[in-house]
């Protein structure tokens, strides 16, 4: 045999050789068997993420299905699943794309039954609406499922803060907040020494927040030369009695914010030493308290404090027509000094305070031209309509008593269109 021929038929022999070495490769690499994420085992928990995986290669293409029906975009080398359901049946289809072979695999997914976590609120705990307050409410968590012989209870929140538990009973979280949002894991063993964990969130309820309405005279506005403003207040307490109460004065205009005085009685009587500062109101806050409940809630007022400008008028016209019918001395905060001095402003009242609420004590007095008192008032309240005194121009005299400051004021007024 020449030299030629047994290179050619050695030639031949190693090409069958490397082709059929080849074609035994990439048949062998054809492996779809389905692995599960390394270090679980089955069965798995309920709500477990798991990852299902075959093999890869840049020349295969995947199609992953479950129960038999093909799932839409899965078509990577693995799928991840949470498992929900027990008995699951997942596969997948690997094609080559350049030979066109292809090979499946199935693996079912098994899973331990989930237990059920319920929540009773054994004791409510303080509110102010939907802010976090109090920190007295218990809530028990029950974890029930068959096939669980134990269950382990760990509380926590978002924030991290350390949650109390009964010391006899870990089921059971201590001191928490109303309307704020606690979890609980659980963690359930089988008899076969199994373990699954769940969680499981809770907001505590809270007592309804009492009504309380703050009330004072004067209502709204104090003035300086009779600063003294009683306080009380009205409450529907709803289902919380209140057995205790205090109250914050913040008369510092300076510092609005700095508690100047306190009281422990139901209705205190707050006095105050200066002008609001610029218009703005001074705080009053009442905070009820029940010690049954280790609850309060705190509620605020204001109170503006005025200088006193009266304005006295010059003329009033007792006609009977509504208008401007009686002799109405009352306050003006907007008028000047100037104004306020000369006292010879004339206006209609729609409104008006009797002069109590401006001084301590006053008197008023009247007198005709020839210097008789023909009117006499203490504490006057702004009903004089000139009684059966004829038309003209008469006097007056008005001593004011205040905190601070004594007041005289005097000048001349005319009762006009009377028909006397």
């Amino acid at each position: 045999m020449s030299k030629n021929i047994k290179n050619s038929f050695l030639y031949k022999a190693v090409v069958l050789l490397f082709l059929i070495i080849n074609v035994y490769n990439v048949k062998a690499q054809m492996n779809c068997e389905i692995s599960i994420t390394e270090g679980i085992t089955m069965p798995v928990c309920y709500g477990e993420s798991i990852t299902l995986s075959v093999n890869t290669n840049p020349v295969y293409i995947y199609q992953w299905s479950k129960e038999g029906v093909d799932i839409s975009g899965e078509n990577s080398f693995y799928l991840t699943i949470e498992v929900t359901q027990n008995n699951v049946r997942y596969g997948v289809k690997v094609t080559n794309v350049q030979t066109h072979e292809e090979c499946s695999d199935e693996i079912t997914v098994t899973m331990l039954e989930s237990f059920e976590i319920t929540f009773e609120q054994t004791q409510l705990t303080c509110s102010n609406n939907s802010a976090e307050n109090g920190q007295n409410a218990k809530v028990l968590a029950t974890a029930t499922g068959e096939g669980y012989n134990s269950f382990i209870y760990e509380w926590g929140c978002e924030t991290n803060e350390d949650i109390w538990t009964n010391p006899s009973n870990p089921q059971e979280a201590i001191g928490l907040k109303a309307w704020k949002e606690y979890y609980v894991d659980v963690t359930g063993i089988t008899s076969n020494g199994d373990e699954c964990t769940q969680r499981a969130t809770f907001t505590p309820k809270a007592y309804p927040n009492p009504t309380v309405k703050i009330i004072s005279t004067p209502s709204d506005t104090a003035y300086l030369q009779n600063p003294y403003v009683k306080f009380g207040f009205e409450a529907n307490m709803d289902s919380i009695e209140h057995n205790s109460w205090s109250w914050a004065f913040f008369n510092n205009p300076e510092n609005p914010n700095e508690i100047s005085s306190t009281s422990p009685e139901q209705e205190p009587t707050n006095i105050y030493y200066q002008e609001s500062k610029e218009g703005s109101p001074y705080r009053v806050e009442l905070t009820v308290k029940s010690a049954d409940y280790g609850c309060d809630t705190t509620f605020s007022a204001d109170i503006i404090v005025l200088p006193v400008k009266l304005k006295i008028p010059n003329i009033f016209t007792p006609n009977g027509d509504g208008i401007n019918d009686y002799f109405i001395i009352d306050n003006d905060p907007t008028a000047s000094d100037e104004e306020n001095e000369e006292n010879t402003r004339g206006f209609e009242y729609e409104s008006y305070n009797p002069l109590k609420d401006y001084y301590l004590r006053t008197e008023l007095t009247i007198f005709n031209r020839w210097g008789r008192i023909v009117y006499k008032s203490s504490d006057y309240n702004n009903d004089w309509d000139g009684g059966k005194l004829p038309d003209g121009t008469y006097f007056y005299v008005l001593e004011c008593v205040g905190q601070y400051d004594n007041h005289r004021y005097q000048g001349s007024v005319t009762i006009f269109g009377s028909g006397r």
